[in-house]
């Protein structure tokens, strides 16, 4: 078999199936971008079904494939155009996202405006409540994660951090979807540019006490390894965090920009060799990761599952507490 033989077998037999499976898959994620972005009604239906039929007729004649190229590249583009500041622009966002938090540096002195507090008698009602604070970067001494569970699902859960400082008080945070009226979240949708990230920073008798009170989620607390110096960089970092999304809104993605994904960048700082782990994506087990890395505090000789039945929160929540924090720090 001769070269050119042997190339117009390769290209009839590998290049040419290879090259119309990759144009069928960028086809469907681009029925997917004009569906969420472009026109939602008839128009995912209409782009599908010209992208089927470039796809088959290229292969009797390569020049609907690049019809085909050309057609997904401008999806493509007019996608990667959307910015959370143009598309977002005039919209109403459900209230527990209404707003977001600024801060001002003052040397080690943060002033936090838009600290979330509402006060709830049932998930759906509330009263809306901000508070500001001023917080001392050198008092912060320890970093705690919390993991809370709904629904029974063990795979999938949602996490947060709640900074200590040396007068005793909490500030929590929490990596959220910033929903626009009408629209409920959805795994899909996440990957579309639907929403915003929004970063919620609150008392923990808002973040917490509303999944253990009041939405009957599984709610575990664990205190980190981080040292205090560890601990300022993250607050510090997460601050600045927090006001850069207010000036700069970004979006919300299902997998890269999650509640969970978002804040594992912070595990560097504790651990600088830390890569990632695909366990993030599940992150239902995150606190088993992080108990395996060697980020959890933990008793000698403790297991994962001994720490997981002793942190977890609502045992300790059988009556109304005066203090909310100390009373989910028990036994910590």
């Amino acid at each position: 078999m001769n070269f050119k033989t042997l190339s117009t077998v390769c290209r009839r037999r590998i290049l040419k199936p290879l090259s119309a499976v990759l144009l069928g898959l960028a086809a469907l994620w681009c029925t997917g971008a004009v569906h969420y972005t472009i026109w939602a009604g008839i128009g995912p239906v209409i782009f599908l079904l010209l992208a089927a039929a470039l796809l088959t007729l290229g292969f009797r004649n390569r020049n609907y494939w690049y019809g085909l190229t050309g057609l997904e590249l401008a999806v493509i583009v007019w996608f990667a155009a959307l910015t959370p500041e143009r598309q977002f622009r005039d919209t109403k966002w459900q209230r527990p996202w209404g707003r977001m938090p600024q801060t001002a540096f003052n040397g080690t002195l943060a002033a936090v405006r838009d600290i979330r507090d509402f006060k709830y008698r049932t998930p759906e009602d509330y009263d809306i409540h901000y508070i500001d604070g001023t917080y001392d970067i050198d008092q912060v001494r320890t970093v705690d994660v919390a993991v809370s569970h709904w629904d029974g699902m063990e795979k999938i859960a949602h996490t947060m951090l709640s900074f200590g400082f040396a007068d005793g008080r909490y500030l929590a945070l929490s990596m959220e979807t910033r929903l626009p009226e009408g629209k409920e979240q959805g795994f899909l949708p996440g990957f579309y540019k639907q929403y915003e990230i929004i970063m919620v920073l609150a008392t923990e008798e808002d973040l917490f006490k509303l999944r253990t009170d009041y939405r009957g989620e599984e709610l575990y607390l664990y205190r980190t390894n981080a040292t205090p110096e560890q601990a300022r960089q993250m607050f510090r970092l997460l601050l600045e965090g927090a006001d850069r999304l207010y000036r700069k809104p970004a979006y919300y993605n299902s997998i890269t920009q999650n509640c969970t994904t978002s804040l594992a960048p912070l595990l560097r700082l504790i651990n600088p060799s830390f890569e990632g782990d695909i366990r993030l994506l599940l992150n239902g087990e995150s606190d088993q990761l992080l108990y395996e890395l060697g980020y959890l505090k933990h008793r000698d000789g403790e297991s994962f599952p001994e720490l997981k039945k002793r942190r977890y929160v609502n045992q300790y929540l059988g009556a109304p507490v005066s203090d909310y924090s100390a009373a989910i720090r028990q036994n910590l």
